[in-house]
């Protein structure tokens, strides 16, 4: 599976563990470009924001409607294991919801969860 993810560098030190932002439903990766992986990158963090299937630019729009929370772990797994180090997972709404279900079978430094059920 294509999955678009947003990614922002820090200029200067690095922190040794990076960050990965999960969406709720009605958004994508789109929603945490100008506010949080700007400010973290620009704190020393390696901020990522994935696009779940169906969602932003990655693929599966057309299946949108048959997917199951399974498919969106998929991508969570996917995109934390593109990264160089496991990251720590920062979740809203659905996104959260899915980093839960994410943790039943992976582990991550942290998580952190908004307004998720």
């Amino acid at each position: 599976m294509r999955l678009e993810v947003i990614s922002r560098s820090p200029a200067s030190s690095r922190k040794a563990t990076p960050l990965l932002f999960v969406h709720g439903m009605m958004h994508a990766a789109w929603c945490w470009e100008r506010h949080f992986l700007d400010y973290f990158a620009g704190h020393g963090y390696e901020s990522h924001a994935v696009s779940l299937r169906g969602h932003g630019n990655s693929e599966g729009r057309e299946r949108i409607r048959w997917t199951r929370i399974a498919e969106f772990t998929d991508d969570l797994a996917q995109a934390a294991d593109g990264l160089p180090s496991p990251p720590i997972l920062i979740g809203h709404s659905m996104g959260g919801f899915v980093i839960q279900k994410y943790l039943e079978d992976h582990s991550a430094p942290a998580a952190v969860l908004l307004s998720s059920p």
